[in-house]
């Protein structure tokens, strides 16, 4: 029996020792912390850009065929305060959201107007350019002076964008006209030009831009929307958004927004 009860003290006390050792041992390594977003660019060596074709926001030189713009230069600061070169991917407008949904871009910059369908789908940093659509027609055209005046017209439009939303939503209010979309808004305006189109709509600073090579276009009227043109990111890609929202900021406050007006759209008006 005492050899019994030695046994059991002898095993109670090594169980004991065990349970100091455990817990006297090395805890778990923690679990890594979540990598940071802007350190996932830094690591891919650059920051890709969605855009499109818009003039004066992105276009090709006439001399270089490279492209340049307005949302170019201010791509190029957004990834110059990240610390990386800045890769363009032109492409359709009506890919542009998709591509950054799938992870193809970081963000995309192509004169994209703000709207509540597009927030759902993606997020956007602070507004960077305020503008609105605009009607357009040719100087000697004398019978559209209204969006009412398109009744039995036809009018071009670009497939997925502003323009084209508010043709459809005036055409729903009993504006009887023809819309006719087409991929990129040059293709509208010179088939209007060429006399296969009544009128177009256009936004406004785009379409300034435009009147300087071509003088025998014009706006009627005012701009009849107000829009925000803005910079989109993946959904739930906070860290990049602010750092976004931190150089339009800085921009702002140095005077840089201001050079970048005036380099591509003072002259415009």
């Amino acid at each position: 029996m005492r050899v019994f009860h030695k046994l059991v003290g002898f095993i109670t006390i090594l169980a004991f020792a065990g349970l100091l050792a455990a817990g006297c041992g090395s805890s778990p390594a923690p679990a890594a912390a979540p990598k940071s977003r802007i350190d996932e660019i830094k690591k891919k060596g650059k920051l890709v850009l969605a855009t499109g074709n818009y003039r004066p926001f992105e276009y090709h030189d006439e001399k270089t065929n490279k492209i340049i713009g307005y949302d170019i230069d201010l791509a190029e600061m957004i990834a110059k305060k990240i610390g990386v070169p800045l890769e363009v991917r032109e492409m359709q407008f009506t890919s542009l959201i998709p591509t950054l949904q799938n992870g193809q871009a970081d963000l995309v910059i192509a004169a994209m107007y703000i709207t509540d369908k597009r927030r759902e789908v993606v997020d956007f940093a602070d507004p960077y350019m305020d503008t609105g659509m605009v009607l357009v027609t040719m100087k000697d055209n004398t019978s559209i002076k209204s969006l009412k005046d398109l009744k039995g017209k036809t009018v071009g439009v670009k497939t997925g964008a502003t323009s084209e939303k508010v043709a459809q939503d005036e055409k729903a209010k009993g504006t009887d006209m023809t819309i006719k979309s087409y991929k990129e808004t040059v293709d509208y305006l010179l088939d209007m030009e060429n006399g296969r189109l009544d009128a177009s709509i256009n936004d406004l600073l785009n379409q300034l831009e435009y009147n300087k090579s071509h003088p025998n276009v014009k706006i009627v009227g005012d701009p009849f929307t107000k829009a925000s043109l803005g910079i989109a990111v993946k959904k739930g890609d906070k860290e990049l958004l602010a750092l976004i929202n931190s150089t339009l900021k800085e921009m702002k406050q140095n005077g840089e927004a201001d050079k970048l007006y005036k380099k591509w759209l003072v002259g415009a008006k």
